[in-house]
């Protein structure tokens, strides 16, 4: 039984969404999956969905879902949904998310029974994630281990950085297993290196695809597009503008950009395919981000044969030595100057063996087996808890 903010049919609340989706299709064949979620699509659209039933469970591919509507999900009705289900184990996407909080709350209580939880904070521990509304998050977290809410539970990190984040904020008595987020089977499986355009010498397009908010740090590359003097520049940002004032702290970099400098906002795309295509149509993925524990589109911007030019706040630190892209600190804005220009610079023989090398990086990193099983030890984890207690019940 999973609980989280966001789910099919929506397309716009970004990675965390999409690691639920793949899970379930990843892992269907051996586990029943009953959803929990919001009636809309994200933080930034808030109308309830028009596809699917509000506090009842539809089925949708291989989940069944529960969209509740805003304020109707209380400690009582998980209490009711849970009875409904009578789960072997809990999957929470998000340390943070109000579905989550509700789950938790009503654990604490003791209203749910003895249920293995999984939680997968999805990045939410680093200092980076953590900067964003600061004390909002400092004030939760204290509260939280004041009545203990995550006590117990068993923690999903996605890397060994990210794993040392959780025992940093959670203490080093806390489990945590280390299993990478979960991608899709192929992502554009009918690519064809022939999609990507002609590296012109003295130009170059730029693609972001997420979604638009302060932690992706968007403004940041906006900043330095400022000091391209020579050369053309097209940049698409791709994905939901989720906030708003941030998104006009953007617009007002973008209204001083040197008229060798193209900006176009596409919004999000209702079909990842079309926005995965759209991504193929440029040379470089861009993205500065203050902290990604995965960085799901990442790997979506390598599959699209786009190198990555990003900040050294991810777990990707191979990408230069693969020569698949280049990991860059914020605190060393000049370097980035330097490789944009680089980029303008390149020629398109050069251009077409590293964007074959980055779709390369893509395939074999989506094959690895260890992904899958990764996981699979996580889920056996819980599941072995869960039939010891029905044993000891006995």
């Amino acid at each position: 039984m999973i609980f989280c903010d966001f789910y099919q049919p929506g397309f716009k609340s970004g990675g965390g969404m999409w690691t639920v989706v793949n899970l379930v299709d990843r892992f269907c064949d051996q586990y029943d999956f009953f959803i929990v979620t919001r009636n809309y699509d994200s933080k930034g659209d808030t109308t309830p969905f028009t596809t699917v039933k509000t506090d009842t469970w539809n089925t949708v591919g291989n989940a069944h879902v529960y969209y509740f509507a805003d304020g109707s999900l209380s400690p009582k009705k998980v209490k009711e949904l849970v009875d409904h289900v009578k789960p072997a184990t809990f999957f929470l996407n998000s340390a943070f998310s109000l579905p989550v909080y509700k789950l938790l709350s009503a654990r604490r209580r003791g209203m749910i029974g003895d249920i293995p939880v999984i939680l997968a904070p999805c990045g939410e521990m680093a200092k980076g994630a953590l900067s964003v509304k600061p004390l909002k998050k400092k004030v939760f977290l204290k509260y939280s281990d004041f009545v203990g809410l995550y006590k117990g539970v068993i923690w999903k990190a996605s890397f060994e950085s990210e794993k040392a984040e959780i025992h940093e904020m959670m203490g080093r008595d806390a489990e945590v297993m280390v299993a990478p987020d979960l991608v899709p089977r192929a992502i554009i499986a009918d690519y064809s290196q022939g999609w990507k355009p002609k590296k012109e010498k003295g130009s170059v397009r730029f693609v972001f695809i997420s979604r638009l908010v302060p932690k992706k740090n968007i403004h940041y590359f906006l900043e330095r597009l400022l000091d391209i003097k020579a050369g053309d520049v097209i940049f698409d940002i791709v994905g939901p503008l989720e906030d708003e004032d941030y998104w006009k702290q953007c617009q007002d970099i973008i209204a001083r950009l040197p008229k060798n400098i193209t900006v176009n906002a596409t919004g999000a795309f209702p079909e990842q395919s079309d926005a995965l295509r759209r991504v193929c149509e440029s040379h470089f993925f861009a993205m500065p981000t203050l902290n990604e524990n995965f960085g799901y589109v990442f790997i979506e911007g390598l599959a699209a044969g786009c190198p990555l030019l990003i900040s050294d706040r991810t777990v990707w630190t191979d990408i230069d030595e693969k020569g698949v892209g280049w990991r860059i600190p914020l605190e060393k804005p000049e370097k980035y100057i330097e490789q944009i220009n680089k980029c303008i610079a390149m020629e398109d023989a050069e251009y077409r063996e590293m964007s074959r090398k980055s779709r390369k990086y893509a395939v074999d990193w989506l094959a690895k087996p260890e992904i899958n099983e990764a996981t699979a030890k996580v889920l056996t984890r819980a599941l072995n808890e869960h039939s010891q207690t029905v044993k000891n019940a006995r």
